[in-house]
């Protein structure tokens, strides 16, 4: 038998038992909340289910503001990848490798249809739209048209090329026209299936078609420059001394391009050369007229302005690299592999530079004060709105 006072002792070592249990049980339970917390991201984002991480202050910064997540693809995977992305008033086409395609809502961002066109090793470069409210969505792969009806995705149309196509088409009436492997710009009948014209140039066409001065310009990788009328015949040409890593520009009457030649050239449509900038290096971004000027990245010059007319250097900023994708309150937002930045296009001063980690693909709506449509790793679709 244990006396009081023994028992008082007894009770007092368990009680200084449960008092140092209840402390280590505290303590350990703060030190693992303290740890979550200092592993939450300091700055609002949404990431969430919609595998699109969103840092608002960053894009608030840029001028926008959120409006919607999209999943064109619900089953995608970490490999699935969106090849082509076509943004109209009322919808957005977005393409992945697969060759599934769906058309979105631009106001909602729910998904009006989705349709598996053929196969996955089937190469796709470009989407268009037919003029008119009761146009239809052409979608092009190398080797055939498909004809798809805006409101169900129903096929309503396929046809062959005569030739590989590179190029999404140019529509010209009835004609979609559109760049080959074998440097040939070719114009197909939409609805007959059959060629138009055919002309051949040197080098594959691989960079989109413009409008320029009413008339057709293609620019070959071996250095052809080619201007020609809605009906196929040649109205100007011109050489350059190297194929092209990205698109050329116009102002509507003008041709730029930035080439592998280490030079800036500016051809008028009859195909007379109106200025050459040389460079120290190839160049691989596409130039972008706005404005009445015309920006570049010059690569170890930076992204510099030039007088269109003159081919006059007005500034350079060896800080900025990449290609303009759109203008935001005057201001303009050049996109670079890891991010944007916006410039003052007065001076070329880098104003705000942020992060967009995840971000492949950015298409906008209008050129300036427009909705931006970005694409991420996973094949989701964000639209931000213009604050």
């Amino acid at each position: 038998m244990l006396s009081n006072s023994q028992r008082r002792h007894v009770v007092r070592s368990l009680l200084l038992l449960a008092a140092a249990a209840g402390v280590c049980v505290t303590g350990c339970a703060a030190t693992k909340s303290k740890a979550r917390t200092s592993a939450q991201p300091q700055r609002t984002s949404e990431v969430g289910a919609s595998r699109f991480p969103v840092v608002h202050e960053d894009w608030a910064n840029l001028g926008y503001r959120l409006d919607w997540v999209g999943f064109p693809f619900p089953n995608a995977t970490l490999k699935s990848r969106v090849v082509a992305m076509s943004v109209f008033a009322d919808c957005v086409a977005v393409q992945e490798g697969g060759s599934t395609i769906t058309l979105m809502e631009s106001t909602t961002g729910q998904n009006r249809w989705s349709d598996e066109l053929t196969g996955p090793l089937t190469k796709w470069v470009g989407i268009v739209r037919e003029p008119g409210d009761a146009g239809r969505l052409l979608v092009c792969s190398e080797s055939e048209l498909f004809m798809l009806s805006l409101g169900t995705g129903n096929l309503v149309g396929r046809e062959p090329f005569a030739r590989v196509v590179n190029t999404a088409p140019m529509l010209v009436g009835t004609h979609a026209i559109n760049g080959t492997s074998t440097g040939v710009v070719q114009a197909h009948m939409i609805g007959r299936g059959l060629p138009a014209w055919a002309f051949s140039s040197k080098g594959s066409i691989d960079q989109p078609l413009l409008e320029v001065g009413g008339f057709i310009a293609a620019v070959s990788q071996g250095g052809d420059v080619l201007f020609l009328t809605g009906s196929g015949n040649l109205v100007g040409r011109a050489r350059i001394f190297g194929g092209l890593d990205a698109p050329p520009a116009t102002d509507g009457q003008n041709l730029f391009i930035a080439g592998r030649d280490q030079s800036v050239w500016a051809f008028d449509s009859a195909g007379a050369t109106l200025w050459r900038y040389r460079t120290p290096n190839p160049l691989n971004q596409a130039p972008v007229f706005h404005n009445g000027t015309l920006y570049v990245d010059l690569g170890q010059e930076g992204l510099s302005a030039f007088d269109p007319a003159t081919g006059t250097v007005k500034w350079s900023n060896k800080d900025v690299h990449g290609s303009i994708v759109a203008v935001r309150s005057g201001r303009l937002l050049v996109r670079d592999a890891a991010g944007m930045s916006v410039v003052d296009p007065a001076r070329g001063d880098r104003m705000e530079r942020v992060e967009l980690p995840g971000v492949t693909r950015i298409t906008t709506d209008k050129f300036e004060d427009g909705n931006v449509y970005c694409v991420s790793d996973e094949a989701v679709v964000a639209k931000f709105m213009p604050r």
